[in-house]
């Protein structure tokens, strides 16, 4: 089947700088462009000769432009290294020669079971997921991969923070079960009430996802879509949906002696909506959600500060029930924090449980009409008394689905 896409043609990504100087375009695979954005003397928008920042043997998941205020433009990428075929076949070859060598000695262990552990792992394997910063040096015109950090394997979707005078600046990476807040230079989060003497030091400000009540515990939730709305000068909040429909209000807490230091994340359940492939918020307090499956819907809010009345998971809470979790003699404290986080069954003993009701914060005012998809279609006069024929068709997924004629 071919689907008008292919791998290494930059366009399946498209992120802009948020002050207007520059925007990327990324394949799927290998290549990304970078192009700096001016004005002529008639007012136009000019775009200058592409700048490239290919990276071979890397797929990319999600992009967006970083605010950093009027530094230079900066660019997250999410994104997996793979390893070249011929080093893939020496590495498989040194790893069973290790395991036999490893028999013969009698060293075999529980965890040597002949397997990669896709769970942890490092970048270039293939699986290691990693968050990368490209800059834009507008003075050199020239773009490199400044900073870069692992980050959760299930990791999908991206959202940028506001930043300069702003907000903190920083990203939001969704992922399975978690919700991670990743900048360059980013210091460890503060340790929760009670756990000041703790023995391990938490290196990621994530927080979990609140999650429904007969949900299997070992069956993770991902984030599929995040968007970010400003309110004003300093106050910004975040929204994300799950794969279940579920929708979440994300707000950051900045230190009151430094507002870029982030020191805690809230994730509170704002409402169950039909799966869409984007959140759009606009400041007349409307939420439309272009539907996978489906009708289109337009929303009103309600309600917004809810806080204190809805169902909420805190970055305290997450990372208290790390600390309070099992140590393994046999990994280093971040393999240790990866694999707590990896872990659905960690995430379903501790986050907060609810059951999805009716709207309570959102009301809908509008709908689109969508015969997408149409899983069938029939044309005929079913009834006998038609002038010309119909068209019946079977459309939607789901609670979504509908028969129209």
């Amino acid at each position: 089947m071919f689907v008008g896409c292919r791998r290494d043609t930059p366009g399946q990504y498209v992120a802009s700088d948020p002050r207007g100087r520059a925007a990327m375009i990324a394949s799927v695979e290998k290549r990304k462009l970078v192009y700096v954005l001016n004005r002529d003397a008639a007012g136009e928008v000019t775009l200058a000769s592409p700048l490239e920042a290919h990276r071979p043997r890397t797929v990319v998941f999600d992009l967006v432009g970083v605010d950093n205020g009027y530094d230079n433009p900066i660019f997250a990428s999410l994104e997996v290294q793979y390893l070249d075929h011929e080093d893939a076949v020496l590495s498989e070859k040194k790893r069973i020669s290790d395991l036999k060598i490893k028999e013969e000695n009698g060293q075999v262990g529980s965890n040597d079971s002949g397997k990669t552990d896709a769970t942890l792992g490092r970048y270039g394997d293939g699986f290691t997921k990693q968050l990368a910063y490209y800059e834009l040096d507008l003075g050199l015109n020239h773009v490199s991969r400044r900073w870069a950090t692992t980050t959760h394997r299930t990791a999908c979707c991206l959202a940028a923070i506001p930043g300069g005078a702003d907000g903190p600046s920083g990203v939001l990476v969704g992922g399975e079960d978690y919700i991670e807040y990743v900048h360059e230079g980013m210091t460890p989060p503060p340790l929760p009430p009670g756990f000041e003497g703790a023995k391990k030091i938490p290196r990621r400000l994530i927080s979990a996802i609140p999650r429904r009540e007969l949900h299997p515990s070992s069956k993770g939730i991902l984030i599929t879509t995040i968007t970010v709305l400003r309110q004003k000068k300093g106050k910004f909040f975040a929204l994300a949906q799950s794969e279940l429909g579920d929708v979440y209000k994300i707000t950051l807490q900045v230190s009151k002696e430094d507002k870029s230091v982030v020191t805690k994340m809230t994730v509170c359940l704002l409402d169950t909506l039909p799966i869409g492939i984007g959140l759009n918020i606009s400041k007349l307090a409307l939420l439309f959600v272009p539907a996978e499956f489906g009708d289109h819907c337009l929303y009103q809010f309600d309600a917004i500060d809810i806080e204190g009345s809805a169902v909420t998971c805190t970055s305290e809470q997450t990372i208290a029930a790390y600390l309070k979790g099992e140590s393994r003699a046999s990994s280093s404290e971040d393999d240790e924090e990866d694999l707590f986080y990896a872990s659905p069954e960690n995430a379903a003993e501790f986050a907060p449980t609810f059951r999805p009701t009716i709207l309570r914060n959102l009301h809908k005012v509008f709908t689109l009409d969508s015969l997408a998809p149409v899983t069938s279609i029939l044309v005929g006069e079913l009834a006998g008394n038609e002038v010309s024929p119909q068209l019946y068709a079977l459309c939607g997924r789901g609670p979504t689905s509908s028969f129209r004629i």
